[in-house]
């Protein structure tokens, strides 16, 4: 065997299509999450026969595809059929009711936002809208909850489906919110160790050429994202491991490219940055300096780098922090003990 066999020419990639691996790509198979589209098919057919569909709650933890399976059963309505508008909003960046409805406007070509109010605004959409299926995703992120009640009473025929990390986000709504979406809940479960290494091998099928990875590296793989519950992470380790097995000219993703790209977990945040409110990223940042100190600790850190939150919000966002995996939360007997980072 040559020296340079394994040694990739410049000319060469280990990438098919690398866009397969972000986190938004939707296959042309979802695999796994059968029953839960055809639960959310169900709720949309109403609107053939011109009635209202039912409207869904659908809950569950980060990184199980609660959105992807929305998002597939919406690309194959919209494939169906014309008549019916599918609009998706997501809240954590379209947090406010004058950007939901916004939103809701620019995905319907309703442009003469600037001088109108939001009741003038869903009067607008509503002679747009027949029959429509709105998805509002972070629902919890939201700040101001009334929007629902007007998309309610305002969109005559429709489903209002709200995805949510919060199982008990709808029994904090509003009774007379509540009482008029009637919710329908569906609750998506974690991956399990099949169910995990299923996915992340229809990923590298399509995104790598043949043979590049080793069974037992695609494994070190498997096992770690199945530990941290999140296919996102999975998608990560396999795009970094990939990227560092290129960079160094290697034909193969060998154990060593993993086991760099799991040291990166610890770094990686599996929101984009920009998801996270200002307050947050202080937060995070003030804790990657301080891992390993107590909550209260931080918080009087905080308030002198001028922190102008309470106790209670800045750690309600902590919590939060830990919901999206990039720091950990240990209560200890003096307290709760904040760590940067992501569990092992």
């Amino acid at each position: 065997m040559g020296l340079f066999e394994n040694t990739l020419k410049s000319n060469e990639s280990l990438f098919i299509d690398e866009n397969v691996l972000d986190f938004n790509y939707l296959p042309k198979i979802m695999k796994y999450r059968e029953d839960q589209q055809k639960y959310v098919a169900e709720c949309i057919k109403p609107l053939f026969s011109d009635r209202s569909g039912k409207n869904l709650l659908i809950s569950g933890k980060p990184g199980i595809g609660k959105t992807s399976a929305v998002r597939f059963v919406l690309r194959e309505l919209e494939e169906k059929d014309d008549d019916i508008s599918c609009i998706y909003v997501n809240c954590w960046k379209e947090n406010t009711s004058f950007k939901v409805i916004s939103s809701i406007c620019e995905q319907v070509n309703y442009n003469w936002t600037q001088t109108r109010n939001i009741n003038e605004l869903l009067k607008e959409c509503s002679k747009k809208i027949e029959k429509t299926v709105i998805v509002l995703d972070e629902i919890d992120k939201l700040n101001e909850k009334d929007i629902l009640y007007s998309l309610l009473e305002s969109i005559k025929n429709k489903c209002i489906f709200l995805i949510t990390n919060d199982l008990n986000f709808l029994a904090l709504l509003d009774n007379r919110i509540r009482s008029r979406l009637l919710a329908e809940t569906i609750n998506f479960k974690e991956y399990n160790l099949n169910e995990t290494e299923g996915i992340l091998k229809q990923r590298i099928e399509l995104a790598f050429v043949n043979n590049v990875w080793d069974k037992n590296v695609f494994n070190e793989v498997v096992k770690k994202c199945h530990a941290l519950k999140d296919i996102r992470s999975g998608l990560f380790l396999i795009k970094d491991a990939g990227n560092l097995a290129e960079s160094s000219g290697s034909k193969k993703i060998l154990i060593e490219h993993c086991k760099k790209s799991i040291e990166k977990l610890s770094t990686f945040k599996l929101r984009n940055s920009l998801d996270f409110s200002d307050d947050k990223l202080t937060i995070l940042n003030l804790i990657k300096e301080n891992s390993g100190k107590k909550c209260i600790e931080l918080f009087k850190l905080y308030q002198t780098n001028g922190g102008d939150k309470s106790y209670q919000t800045f750690k309600r966002n902590v919590f939060d922090l830990e919901k999206s995996k990039v720091i950990s939360i240990k209560n200890d007997i003096e307290g709760i003990i904040v760590k940067y980072g992501i569990l092992e």
